[in-house]
Formats: C-alpha cells, structure tokens, sequence
C-alpha cells in the first residue's frame, strides 16, 4: 500500500465544563462532545524516509513543521520507532479557529493514516496517545461519534451514539483564539456550567433527546457572546429560525443549533445563508461511520 485517504470529521461540544488552571498550565475539562458531518480529506502517499511535507488547497493552512499534522506524523514515527516519510494533502472545508475540531481532528486522521500505511498494527488507545501529543482534544476523533472528554481532553470514554440530531452550524466571520478563550474565562466571574455533562451523559444513555438538550451547556458562551456582537446574532438568528438550543462549540467562534427535523435544519439553513458567509446543514455522525480505528 503507497497511498490512504481519510476523512476527517468536525465535532461540536454539547457541553463544556472547565475548571482552573491546572499547575501545568492545562485546564481540567469535561465534556460531552459529538462528530458531526462537517469534513476535511486528507490523502497519505509514502515518500522517502525522513521527509513529512503538508500542503492544503486553501490559503492559510502551514504546510511545514507549523501544521498540526506534521507535528503528528512526526510524532508517530519516534513513537513508532519507524524511519519512513510521508506526503500529505489536505482538502479544507472545515472553517478553522472556529471551535470545530478541524486541526484536531486533521492530525487523529494522520496518526491513524500512518498507522495504516505502514502497517503498525497500533491499538486505539496508542494511537490515541499519539494524537494527544499534537493537540489535546485530537484523540476523541479516533473513537469518533459521541464520547466524554475529560483531563486535558486526553481521556476519552466512548458512549453510545446519540439518536441522529440535525444541526445548524453558523461561522462569524471572526476567528476565536483558543489561548484568549482561556485566559478571558480564568478572569471571568460569570456563573459556571454544574455538573451538565453527566446529566448529558445519563440522556445519552437513556436515548433521551429532550433531557440532552436541557443539558447543554458550555462555560465559553457567556465569554465569548459578550466579547463578539457576531456570535450573539449568530445564537439570536439560529433560535428566531425555529433551533431547540443554540450555543457556542468549544471556545468558538462557530455556533451551531439543533433542529427538530431535517426539513427544518434544512429551511432554516436557507433563510441564514443570505445572512452570514459560512452557514452549514449537518447532522451527528454515528461511531461506526466516524471513527479512525481499523
């Protein structure tokens, strides 16, 4: 085998719970997040040991060491102990800094890529481990569909798949800087999400759609809607569209809302799309549709 193709899956965070700085500088996370169908492809080829180049067909990805999926594959290959090389290509369709998961998710499809081209045969949980190195929520896009993310995002626990949602996803045209999100929120003394992501959980386990999104809940909503008037249309015009809940995904700036139907998500896609550059129709993804392991 000389060459693999993936596809790499968004996510959104049906909730987020963030505690204080940990002495390492990491912050203590939980959170129950989902893939959705929102995707970037990246093709692997082997090339000769030693070189790891990264190109995009976008303007303003890094194709060099600054990519975070040539921090992953270099990753691999000292984990590995394996002398080979690699080039990728990057087909970009998931809008960065958005809090989507796409580089995150970019460098799970690496690692597990490079776990394939080779033929390492690397458990889940190694290369889950691997992920982790390159990006702190990297590794729920190897298990894929709905999971728990504690820690630092490297502690993953699959749980059952949600019953299929349809969602709304809006990108302002404005980028979140995750490291801003953090310090903003540590200085904040806005009223924190309790203990929503196991009731989430619980909801999830019921196949209770209704308890699930009373759930949701994100502790960057409040930080992020105040600091960017985008963000707050974009959350005001998702609910005046029919959405059950609109929030925030990760630290932002993307906003997605859940509809009770696929001709609603669908209706409510058309009338935003005039409005805002990036508005797109998605759905959750299942885990045997959304995961990297195999």
């Amino acid at each position: 085998m000389n060459k693999v193709e993936l596809v790499s899956y968004a996510k959104v965070n049906f909730t987020l719970e963030v505690s204080d700085r940990r002495p390492d500088g990491y912050h203590e996370i939980d959170s129950i997040v989902q893939t959705i169908d929102i995707t970037d492809d990246l093709v692997m080829t082997k090339a000769e040991p030693g070189v790891i180049t990264v190109t995009c067909d976008i303007d303003g990805v890094p194709e060099g060491p600054g990519n975070i999926i040539y921090r992953a594959c270099e990753e691999f290959f000292n984990r590995a102990g394996l002398h080979a090389g690699v080039e990728c290509m990057l087909r970009k369709r998931i809008p960065m800094q958005a809090g989507l998961g796409g580089g995150s998710g970019n460098a799970a499809a690496a690692v597990a890529g490079l776990n394939r081209l080779y033929d390492c045969g690397l458990s889940a949980k190694e290369l889950a481990d691997i992920a982790a190195a390159a990006g702190s929520d990297a590794p729920l896009f190897i298990y894929g569909g709905t999971v728990r993310m504690r820690g630092r995002g490297e502690i993953i626990d699959p749980l059952p798949d949600v019953l299929q949602m349809y969602l709304v996803v809006i990108k302002p045209d404005v980028g979140v800087s995750t490291a801003w999100a953090y310090g903003e929120l540590d200085k904040s003394s806005s009223g924190r999400c309790e203990s929503v992501s196991q009731r989430a959980e619980d909801a999830v386990r019921d196949s209770d759609r209704d308890s699930l999104i009373a759930s949701m809940c994100n502790d960057f909503d409040p930080v992020v809607s105040a600091a960017f008037d985008e963000v707050r249309l974009a959350k005001s015009r998702l609910m005046e569209a029919g959405a059950q809940r609109a929030m925030l995904s990760g630290s932002g700036s993307a906003v997605f809302g859940v509809f009770g139907t696929h001709e609603m998500a669908q209706q409510a896609t058309l009338s935003l799309m005039g409005e805002f550059a990036q508005v797109f129709l998605t759905c959750t993804v299942c885990r045997d549709k959304s995961s990297l392991i195999g």
